[in-house]
C-alpha cells in the first residue's frame, strides 16, 4: 500500500522552487562565467607583467568585487555631518556622464535625484537641469554639472561619492546610495538586456546630434512604442535639438525618465533573471562603466524592491523655467545659468526634501515673490531683459520686460501697484534701481480690467498684468545696477 505523500510547504512550492533552481542556475553559471574570464585576464597579466600567476588573478578588480559580494565590503559611505537620514526613505542620486572618448567626459548631463517612500511603496523622480547654478566655495557661480568633475579629478575614483555628499550638503537630503554610468556603460546595459520598450510620445527629428570629429547627423524618432538597442536608447535619451517641442534640456531630462522607466521594465521581466549570459553581461556592464557606493551585494539584496514599486507608484518631476517652473535663466559672464525665481532656494529644497508632496503643499512651503513688470525708458538696448534677470536673482519675479512709450528716463520710476502693501519689497527695489517713486495710483478704463498709469510728459504705460505688484520704467539711473559683475567659474 502507498503511503500519500503530503505538502507542508502550499500549493506554491514547486512554481517557488522552480523560480528558484533557475535563479541559482543562473547565478552559479555567471560565476563559472566570470571566474573562467578572470583566470584567462589573470595568465595574459602573468605573462606580460612576469608576475605569478595567483598575484595577477587576486588583483583583477573583478575579485574585488566577488570578495566584497562574500564578505560584504563596502566600498564607501556617503555621509554628511548635520544632515540626518530619514529611515522611512531611501533616496539615490543617479549621474550620468559622457566617459571616454567624449568631450567633458566628467560632466554630469544627466542629474536624477530618487526618493523611495519605504513604507508606503512610492518612488518620487526629479530631474535636475545640468545649468543649474551651483555656488562653490570660493563664492563664484557654475553649472551643476561640473561638480562631478572637479570631484573625480581631486579624488580619482571616488567623484561620484564625493559629489552626493556636496549635493546632500547643498539641499540639506540624506543621500543613501549614489550611482554613475557613462554612454558606453549605458549602452552595454540595454543591449544586455535585450532592447527595452519605449512609448515615444511624440515624433520628432534632430538635425544637429553630435557624430564623431566634432561633425552633426540627423536624427529621428516616430511617435508609438518600438524596441530601442543600446545606441538608439542612447540618442533618444542625449537628443537636445529635436523639433516639434522636443528641443532643450527639459525635454531630453523627461526623455531620460521615460528611458529609466523602460530599463526598469525590462529587469523585471522573467527572461532577464532566469538568462545567465544576460547576467554576466549586465555584471560585466557595471564593473567597467558604473561607479557607485553600492557593493555587489547590496545591489543584489536591493534588486527585489524594484517589483514592489509599479508604474502608478512613481511621480517623475523635471526643474524647468517655465511660467509655472521653479527657474529663471540668467547670462552671467557669458555663462548661461538657471537660478531658482527670486534666488530663493525654498521651493527647490522643499520639492528635493520630497518629490511625492502636492504642488499645493510646495506652494504652501514657498514664500511668495512681488512681481514687477519692467519696462526700457532708454535707447539701451535689451536694459529691460537684463534688469529682469537681476531682479530675479534678488527676491522678484520679473515678467513682461519690454520697451516703455517713452525712451528719454534720466532716472529710473517705480509705480507701487499695491497702495503700500509691500514696503520692505518697494524700498529694496527703490534702492537697487537708483529709483523714483511716483505717488501716481494706476488707473483703469471704464468698463476695463486693465490697469495703466500716466509717466514723464503724460505717456500712457499700461501694465500687463493684473497681478503685477510694481511697474518700474527704467532710466539711466539703472545702468550701474546690471553693470555690477557675478563670478562664475570655468568648467574643467
Amino acid at each position: 500500500m502507498t503511503t500519500p505523500s503530503v505538502n507542508f510547504l502550499g500549493p506554491n512550492h514547486d512554481r517557488s522552487a522552480r523560480r528558484k533552481t533557475w535563479l541559482l542556475v543562473a547565478v552559479f553559471s555567471m560565476a563559472v562565467t566570470l571566474v573562467s574570464a578572470a583566470g584567462a585576464a589573470a595568465s595574459y597579466r602573468s605573462v606580460h607583467s612576469g608576475q605569478g600567476l595567483f598575484d595577477e588573478f587576486s588583483r583583477l578588480p573583478v575579485i574585488d568585487d566577488i570578495r566584497g559580494f562574500v564578505f560584504g565590503e563596502e566600498p564607501g559611505e556617503i555621509s554628511v555631518p548635520g544632515v540626518k537620514r530619514d529611515e522611512n526613505r531611501m533616496n539615490i542620486l543617479l549621474l550620468g556622464i559622457g566617459g571616454a572618448g567624449h568631450d567633458g567626459s566628467l560632466l554630469t548631463d544627466s542629474i536624477i535625484f530618487a526618493s523611495v517612500d519605504l513604507k508606503e511603496k512610492r518612488v518620487g523622480m526629479v530631474s535636475i537641469p545640468r545649468d543649474l547654478a551651483w555656488r562653490r566655495e570660493d563664492g563664484a557661480y557654475e553649472k551643476i554639472n561640473a561638480v562631478h568633475a572637479w570631484a573625480e579629478q581631486a579624488e580619482p575614483g571616488r567623484g561620484a561619492i564625493r559629489t552626493a555628499e556636496k549635493f546632500s550638503e547643498a539641499f540639506g537630503v540624506h543621500i543613501d546610495h549614489v550611482l554613475r554610468i557613462d554612454f558606453r556603460g549605458f549602452v552595454a546595459l540595454v543591449d544586455a538586456l535585450g532592447g527595452i520598450d519605449v512609448n515615444v510620445e511624440r515624433s520628432f527629428t534632430d538635425a544637429e546630434y553630435p557624430a564623431p570629429d566634432d561633425l552633426w547627423q540627423t536624427v529621428s524618432f516616430k511617435k508609438g512604442p518600438q524596441r530601442m538597442d543600446g545606441r538608439m536608447a542612447l540618442i533618444y535619451a542625449r537628443s537636445r535639438h529635436g523639433n516639434n517641442g522636443e528641443g532643450g534640456d527639459f525635454a531630453r531630462a523627461r526623455r531620460q525618465q521615460i528611458v529609466l522607466m523602460a530599463i526598469r521594465d525590462r529587469l523585471l521581466s522573467l527572461d532577464t533573471l532566469t538568462d545567465p549570459a544576460k547576467l554576466a553581461n549586465l555584471y560585466s556592464a557595471v564593473t567597467r562603466h558604473i561607479q557607485t557606493d553600492l557593493s555587489p551585494w547590496d545591489a543584489f539584496r536591493l534588486a527585489p524592491m524594484i517589483e514592489d514599486f509599479g508604474r502608478d507608484k512613481i511621480v517623475s518631476r523635471v526643474l524647468t523655467d517655465a511660467p509655472d517652473g521653479e527657474l529663471v535663466a540668467t547670462n552671467l559672464n557669458n555663462n548661461f545659468l538657471l537660478f531658482p525665481k527670486g534666488g530663493d532656494w525654498t521651493r527647490i529644497k522643499t520639492l528635493i526634501a520630497d518629490p511625492l508632496q502636492s504642488n499645493e503643499d510646495l506652494d504652501a512651503a514657498t514664500p511668495s515673490l512681488a512681481k514687477v513688470e519692467i519696462k526700457n525708458g532708454t535707447l539701451r538696448t535689451g536694459l529691460a531683459f537684463e534688469v529682469a534677470n537681476a531682479l530675479s536673482l534678488r527676491g522678484y519675479e520679473a515678467t513682461n520686460a519690454g520697451n516703455a512709450v517713452r525712451r528719454a528716463y534720466k532716472r529710473s520710476m517705480i509705480f507701487d501697484l499695491t497702495e503700500g502693501k509691500k514696503p520692505a519689497e518697494l524700498e529694496a527695489l527703490r534702492l537697487a534701481l537708483d529709483a523714483d517713486v511716483s505717488l501716481t495710483a494706476p488707473e483703469s478704463s471704464q468698463g476695463s480690467s486693465t490697469r495703466f498709469v500716466y509717466a514723464e510728459n503724460l505717456s500712457k504705460e499700461t501694465v500687463q498684468d493684473a497681478q503685477t505688484d510694481f511697474l518700474v520704467i527704467l532710466g539711466e539711473s539703472a545702468f550701474s545696477f546690471v553693470d555690477q559683475t557675478y563670478a562664475t567659474k570655468t568648467q574643467p
